[in-house]
Formats: structure tokens, sequence, C-alpha cells
């Protein structure tokens, strides 16, 4: 039998770990998956926990929808919990939008009808030990029909943040964003944002984004460089007011590039997805990056 040399060992132990490494990703789906229930629609991922929606499910009635969590262990991603509101109903459509930030997971019901047919919530669960809990469900006071509050979700520490890009707060579907900040056990509503300039059809919340200090907004329908270009507000955190320092467009913007369709915030950085902008063809789509200096965000 031929011998093998030190460094065949080394090489094959080294192509063992790198194909080890690559297959810790994964394909992830349910064992009770089935047709429609577009499980992947929304996820969010925060250290070795991931949340998954699935808006489409039908295990409570017809698109009563479901979320599923999933934890890393052992190099491989294990469904803990299949989460589903005890006081959803048909056509609620959980699992519509979706975001986790350590202990902490927000999934929303876009189509609820608490406040009117479509007005929309959405639920907070709390981790403890091996179990998500619900923690609370967030209803707007001002909360009407067609709003679909919960059309997008985030959560960052202490700070949760729901858009309602449907919203007629201002004008008809000029939108707002709802915070919500954490004390204690407690989730309390601080305030509804809109934009200082706002107008109707600009669809302000369709996409939110936020960390501890700062929220990003996204409102794909704004007029200001043509029409439907879009616009994207970063508002910061001062205590419990959340005041707009900027309001972000693109320089080269063009009419229905609906910048803002898809926005995120970490650190000193956003980055904010214009699907319709040309530059590479029609509707080639681009992104732009910003970095805030002080107070200022450049792109």
């Amino acid at each position: 039998m031929k011998q093998l040399t030190m460094s065949t060992i080394i090489l094959f132990i080294t192509c063992l770990a790198n194909h080890a490494i690559a297959s810790v990703p994964g394909k992830i789906f349910p064992s009770d998956g089935a047709s429609n229930d577009v499980f992947g629609y929304a996820v969010s991922i925060s250290g070795e926990f991931a949340i998954i929606g699935a808006y489409g499910n039908d295990d409570r009635g017809s698109d009563f929808g479901a979320a599923y969590i999933y934890q890393q262990i052992n190099n491989e991603w294990k469904i803990v919990q299949k989460i589903v509101p005890a006081d959803g109903a048909e056509s609620d459509n959980f699992g519509y939008a979706v975001s986790i930030s350590g202990d902490y997971a927000i999934a929303s019901s876009v189509d609820d009808d608490d406040k009117g047919s479509n007005s929309g919530s959405a639920y907070i669960y709390q981790r403890n030990i091996d179990k998500w809990e619900l923690a609370t469900k967030l209803v707007p006071n001002d909360g009407a029909a067609s709003d679909l509050f919960g059309y997008a979700v985030s959560i960052s520490g202490d700070i949760a943040i729901v858009g309602a890009h449907y919203g007629d707060g201002r004008t008809t579907n000029t939108g707002s964003a709802y915070i919500y900040q954490r004390n204690g056990d407690s989730w309390n509503y601080i305030t509804e944002l809109y934009a200082n300039d706002g107008d109707g059809n600009d669809y302000f919340g369709r996409t939110v984004s936020v960390t501890e200090d700062y929220a990003l907004i996204g409102a794909y329908g704004d007029d200001e460089k043509a029409s439907n270009c879009g616009a994207a507000y970063i508002f910061q955190r001062n205590g419990t007011y959340w005041n707009q320092i900027s309001k972000l467009t693109p320089s080269d913007g063009a009419g229905d590039d609906h910048f803002g369709f898809a926005v995120s915030i970490s650190g000193d950085y956003a980055i904010i997805g214009a699907l319709y902008d040309d530059d590479k063809g029609s509707n080639s789509g681009s992104a732009y990056i910003y970095q805030r200096s002080g107070s200022y965000w450049s792109g």
C-alpha cells in the first residue's frame, strides 16, 4: 500500500475542512411546507438565530400565515419553533415582514383587521431559554382600514419600527412609520414618524430599517427629483424624540426609479435600492450607499 505523505494528509484535511465550511449555511425549508406557503418571502438573521416568514401558510386557515425560527447548532441550522398568533385569522398573512435582533423578533400580520379591513398589526416575541413567547401585539391607536401597518418591520436592541405606507394621516397614501421602545418587559409606543415634506402617494414607510439611534425610511413615490423617483429619510433618536435629520435623493435620479424601495442601515452606513434605475438597461436597477459623518449623510 502506498504511504501518504504529510503534505498529502494536510491537503486532504484542508479539503475536508473547506467542504464542511461551505456546507454550513445549507438550504432551509420546513418539514410541513406546502404549495403557496411562500416560505422565505421575508427573512432576517441575528447571531445564531434566523426568522423566516411564510405568509401563505394555511395550517390555521387560508393565508393565515406563519413564521419559523431557526438556530445554528453544531454548524447546522435547526428549527426551534414555528410561530403563529393565537388571535390570527384567515387572510391575515402573518409573517409578511419579519426582523430579529438578539432575544427579540417581530413578525407582522399585514392584513389583520383589528382597526378595519387590512389595517394590519405586528407581534413581538421574546426568547425565554429555548422558547419564543409573545411579548406584545402592536396595533396603532390611529390605525384604519387599508393602512397595511406592518408591511415593513425592523427591530434593533430596544427599538422597533413598523411601516404603514398606505396611511392617510397627512393625505392619501402619504404613509407613516411607528416607533416602539422596550422598557423592561413592556413595549411602549413612542411616536409616529412622517416625512417633513410628505405628500400624497409618497408611500413613506414602504420600507424601514432601524438601529438603536437611527431610523431609515423609504418613500419610493416621492416626486422631488421626478415623478416616482423616490427618496429616503433618516431620523435620529434624542431621548424619546426622533427628529428627521436628512432626506436622501439620488443626484442622478430619474422618473420611476423608485429609489427607497429597499433600505437598510447599520452603524455609519445606509444602503438604498432603486430597482427601476436604467443605468444598465431598462429597470436594471441600482443601489446607493451613504456614510455618516457627524450628523451629515453623504453618498
